[in-house]
């Protein structure tokens, strides 16, 4: 009896020795929303949907020294590009249940779960000019709008910026009329809205995870991609393409989320801090685009100069916006009743700014 009171008697001890170590390693949760500690400096976990030296490693890389600067290292910020912890779908579900506090998506990847914002994904309704589409999304009352509901389940949006306007890459035939998309197999993300978007073109769309478009193209399960020119260079996509049209058809509308429980958690002090670094961070993020947008377009040029950049016409554009006019009127159908109110509000945005 004596002997397994005292085996008990250990095996309590072990367990409280084990918690305290733990704790002290990091399995602290009284920050809120899972943060964790490191000795005297707290963590917060940033993950993103692009891989390194993209445009969001370099904001979530500012970002995350802005935080260690303005808190005089008392934050540290990690930061976990797409693929280290999972694909995006798997990060946008971290970042709702707390694994994660911070994330950097695209507004097409929380499509699933927000219809309303395919509102964004319409063609031919943002401004061609960056700068112009910047102020739409931080300043417009479509985004506003989208905050609120993102709020609603745990999400609290730090900041929205811009990606660049979208172009047609194409492995097939050069892209300068509708009737060039007829038949053409257009990757894009899931989406009932993008879809119809390209249907509209007479093209197929089809569906296709982000890190398989390169091998997609290559094998010609796709012809074509979508995608802003710094991500043609960054993912690679150029060297299986043969023709990329400028086409600046779509806005790749991009937002930095936190996680509601973390937020609501952090000091006012903290929270002050985080609204200083955001007006760091806009003009920061608009300069960085356009010069990644530069950089990555000489460097498309100057590795496959075989590759043919399209120019389109007016009149060639105005008949891809004439084709795509029929899809606003779907807007209901694929986004709800709440996804034509946030496109009214984003006309209403674009007027705005574009003035």
């Amino acid at each position: 009896m004596k002997k397994k009171f005292l085996a008990l008697a250990m095996i309590l001890m072990l367990t409280v020795v084990m918690a305290v170590v733990f704790t002290s390693c990091g399995g602290d949760d009284s920050n809120g929303g899972g943060v964790e500690t490191e000795g005297d400096v707290t963590v917060w976990k940033l993950a993103h949907s692009e891989s390194t030296d993209t445009m969001y490693d370099r904001y979530a890389h500012k970002f995350a020294d802005l935080v260690e600067e303005k808190s005089d290292g008392r934050i540290q910020v990690d930061i976990y590009p797409v693929g280290s912890l999972g694909d995006t779908a798997s990060q946008v579900e971290m970042l709702m249940n707390g694994s994660i506090q911070l994330g950097i998506f695209a507004s097409s990847d929380v499509g699933d779960l927000f219809p309303a914002v395919q509102a964004l994904s319409l063609n031919f309704v943002f401004s061609d000019d960056n700068a112009v589409n910047a102020q739409i999304l931080t300043e417009g009352k479509a985004t506003a709008a989208l905050d609120e509901m993102f709020a609603e389940r745990n999400l609290v949006t730090y900041d929205w910026f811009t990606l660049g306007n979208m172009q047609w890459g194409s492995a097939t035939v050069p892209i300068r009329t509708v009737d060039d998309f007829d038949g053409f197999k257009m990757r894009i993300m899931s989406s009932p809205l993008l879809s119809a978007n390209y249907e509209a073109f007479g093209a197929t769309p089809t569906p296709l995870a982000f890190t398989e478009t390169y091998s997609g193209l290559q094998l010609g399960t796709v012809d074509g991609t979508e995608q802003p020119m710094n991500a043609m260079e960054e993912m690679k996509f150029y060297e299986v393409l043969d023709y990329i049209t400028m086409s600046n058809h779509a806005q790749m509308a991009s937002f930095m989320s936190m996680n509601g429980d973390f937020y609501n958690s952090l000091s006012d002090e903290d929270k002050a801090m985080l609204e200083e670094i955001k007006e760091e961070l806009r003009p920061f993020g608009l300069e960085t685009l356009e010069t990644l947008l530069q950089e990555k377009t000489d460097i498309i040029l100057e590795t496959k100069p075989e590759l043919e950049i399209i120019e389109l016409t007016d009149e060639e554009r105005q008949a891809f916006i004439d084709a795509s006019m029929p899809v606003r009127d779907q807007i209901e159908e694929f986004a709800g009743e709440e996804g034509r109110e946030i496109f009214n509000l984003l006309l209403e945005d674009v007027e705005t700014y574009s003035n």
